[in-house]
């Protein structure tokens, strides 16, 4: 989507270029204006048919009641303190 913006920006350089100004700017803008286009609607058109074809619903079908299976928690090494016992010990330490 953020393609279209700069599309139409440098469609509009290259028309006025084309108009108005000439020459090598024009020679640079009207191209990579047209390779940037032709980009975005083929990537627009190709995003869309990989979205269709990958079989995927738009809205849930069926919603598990079950929950979630409890996570074991590892243990990681750290000492568990709040930000609170670890300003009285640095007060203590002072």
């Amino acid at each position: 989507m953020w393609f279209y913006p700069l599309v139409a920006l440098l469609v509009i350089l290259g028309l006025a270029g084309g108009i108005l100004l000439g020459g090598i700017f024009t020679m640079i803008l009207v191209p990579v204006a047209l390779i940037v286009l032709v980009s975005s609607i083929v990537y627009a058109l190709w995003g869309r048919a990989l979205q269709g074809a990958g079989g995927g619903g738009t809205h849930a079908t069926h919603v598990d009641e079950r929950p979630l299976p409890p996570r074991r928690r590892r243990p990681s090494g750290r000492a568990r303190t709040s930000p609170e016992a670890l300003a009285d010990a640095r007060r203590e330490r002072q």
